[in-house]
């Protein structure tokens, strides 16, 4: 059965390959050099790779693939490489593999330099949890999931920007909704709201005699929006985001594979292409 949901999702990418092909304001990863990273104990890192490393090569993509950070050492590959795709939840992961300050350096100084650098969920928004410089990187940094395994409704909130044009409003089913903290200055182009009454999940927990990271407790936040995709750069280099992906399964929702694939394709142009002002503040003071 896997094996034929393998089948589907590549014939289906290939067709909206064909699609964004024949719109010639969409790029292409075509002949771009890709490097998959994975990692970690979560979040299925190498079922990850073995999802969308061959969807990147039908695109005509060439992908190297690596399941530790030490690539991120590799100045000349690094400078060579156009688009970093990064699977790699430190979350449960021992210090000894976890992405170090070499490693980040690395990693910096070529997307400083144009190299994009994009991923999902915890793959991004839960790796380097200690260096605040990856994480203003990034553009946000994971807090928790209220709720734990919910139901959610996205809302696509720029429907002109090439990444989500034409995609329509989505549910994500049995998967985790991600509450963040996030940069005032990223573009965001889709964005969830907290449906239920309270996430409160025990009023008599005694917290002095719980070690604080067991602490399950979250403010009441029903009605808070948070954004879910959205997009920056950082210095010449492209970063795309998506909180969605707990499961694998969140990519059989065709809209949620679809923004993915455009933001891999947005985020490997930062050496070809112009940057451009894309900082959308929410807070104005004119």
């Amino acid at each position: 059965m896997r094996y034929f949901k393998f089948i589907f999702l590549q014939l289906f990418f290939l067709l909206e390959l064909h699609v964004c092909l024949a719109q010639n304001d969409l790029p292409s990863l075509k002949g771009k050099n890709i490097l998959f990273v994975y990692g970690g104990t979560i979040h299925s890192p190498k079922e990850s790779a073995d999802l969308f490393v061959p969807i990147l090569k039908a695109e005509g993509a060439k992908v190297r693939v690596f399941d530790n950070f030490s690539v991120y050492e590799d100045e000349k590959l690094m400078s060579e490489t156009d688009l970093i795709i990064q699977a790699f939840t430190d979350f449960f992961t021992p210090v000894e593999n976890r992405m170090n300050d070499k490693q980040f350096k690395g990693l910096q100084i070529a997307i400083l330099k144009g190299t994009g650098f994009s991923g999902w969920h915890g793959g991004l928004g839960a790796s380097n949890k200690v260096n605040q410089r990856y994480q203003f990187m990034v553009g946000g940094q994971f807090v928790s999931h209220p709720g734990g395994i919910t139901n959610y409704k996205v809302k696509i909130i720029d429907s002109k920007d090439l990444i989500t044009k034409d995609i329509s409003d989505f549910l994500v089913k049995n998967s985790e909704q991600y509450y963040m903290l996030v940069d005032p200055n990223i573009k965001v182009l889709a964005v969830s709201e907290f449906m239920k009454d309270t996430y409160h999940k025990s009023d008599s927990l005694k917290l002095e005699k719980i070690d604080y990271l067991d602490i399950d407790v979250e403010n009441e936040i029903k009605g808070s929006v948070m954004p879910v995709v959205w997009k920056k750069y950082y210095g010449k280099g492209r970063i795309f985001y998506s909180s969605i992906g707990h499961n694998l399964s969140d990519f059989d929702i065709p809209e949620v594979m679809n923004i993915q694939m455009r933001g891999f394709r947005w985020a490997s142009e930062g050496k070809y292409l112009k940057k451009g002002n894309i900082i959308t503040p929410i807070y104005k003071t004119n």
